[in-house]
């Protein structure tokens, strides 16, 4: 497939960008075709275009070898079939996604793709590329160019998730449970939505650590973790905050009711007996809850609510859940000042 569409090709190694195509006399495709195979050899990019109706109608030689597909199969159909956005990815970067870029007619500039690649293997191009118009400013489709990525976005993406990811068990960490109940909090706030938090701390966990070895009680997380995604599913985000602490944040959720359902299965579930290495093992859990924005209204307030509900739900041997009221708080202060006191 001819390539003299373009009109010019600039740009650095990893920076290929395409200049508006413009139609090119007969003898002069050849060479032009040329110019670009030499250049794409040189790693500076690959090429691609499409019609007004986003369907692929070119991809350069070396786009179809990383691509691992032959021109058949990719041209005519939707740009948006071939490559996929990145939004749902560990340490994916905040962008617009390419089919809205598309109906905008917006230019393209260091647009992050992802696709599936050969052997079942994911790779990731940036992508560069500007509406085309005719004399009457008519649509035509795009013209752009593209460079593969996929050793650098792989590597700061598993940079991103370890920061993000608890190791052992998969949840979200604790730097990642505080930016999203920051963020949730402050966007609800304008708009007076209500989001509970539960904490969560296991009873008797030492014992497993103590009698049956660290990877045994690490083992035992893994299945708690396990147990607490399949019951919160997609009603809320579930992480571990270090040793035998998790936390649930729980967007749009108030009621009583459901939430006293929710921490009872909680309850139970995470009560029932574990097989770790070959022996049985029996554990419970405390939860304490704190609703926003009654019992607080930034990160600092509702972890500090729903940690002094915990600490009295552990108080009554464990085994059970506690909603957070203003009593608990008082008596944290009365306990406070008595403690000074008694320093002084």
């Amino acid at each position: 497939m001819a390539l003299g569409f373009f009109k010019s090709v600039r740009g650095q190694a990893g920076q290929a960008q395409a200049d508006v195509p413009a139609p090119a006399p007969c003898d002069a495709r050849p060479e032009r075709t040329a110019v670009l195979s030499d250049i794409e050899e040189l790693g500076v990019g690959m090429f691609w275009a499409t019609d007004a109706d986003d369907r692929l109608t070119f991809l350069s030689q070396r786009a179809l070898d990383d691509l691992g597909q032959d021109g058949e199969s990719l041209i005519g159909k939707p740009i948006t079939q071939t490559f996929r956005d990145i939004d749902n990815e560990p340490g994916a970067a905040t962008q617009r996604s390419l089919s809205f870029k598309l109906k905008a007619r917006s230019k393209l500039e260091e647009q992050i793709v992802a696709f599936e690649g050969g052997r079942g293997t994911t790779r990731w191009w940036r992508l560069n590329g500007r509406p085309l118009l005719d004399a009457n400013g008519e649509f035509l489709g795009y013209r752009g160019s593209a460079v593969d990525i996929s050793g650098q976005y792989f590597y700061e993406t598993q940079i991103a998730r370890q920061s993000q990811v608890d190791e052992l068990t998969g949840l979200a960490n604790r730097r990642k449970l505080n930016e999203r109940l920051t963020a949730t909090l402050a966007a609800f706030r304008a708009s007076k939505r209500s989001c509970a938090l539960m904490m969560l701390d296991l009873d008797r966990f030492k014992q497993v650590n103590d009698t049956m070895g660290h990877p045994a009680g690490d083992e035992l997380l893994k299945q708690v973790a396990q147990r607490l995604t399949a019951i919160v599913k997609d009603r809320g985000e579930v992480g571990r905050l270090g040793g035998d602490e998790f936390q649930i944040l729980l967007p749009d959720m108030d009621d009583r009711g459901i939430l006293s359902e929710l921490a009872n299965r909680i309850v139970q579930s995470v009560s029932q007996p574990y097989q770790v290495s070959g022996r049985r093992a029996i554990i419970g859990t405390s939860v304490g809850i704190a609703i926003a924005p009654y019992d607080g209204i930034d990160t600092d307030e509702l972890t500090s609510a729903a940690d002094m509900a915990l600490y009295s739900a552990k108080g009554t041997n464990g085994g059970t859940f506690c909603f957070f009221t203003t009593e608990l708080r008082d008596e944290a202060s009365r306990t406070a000042v008595l403690g000074d006191r008694l320093r002084d």
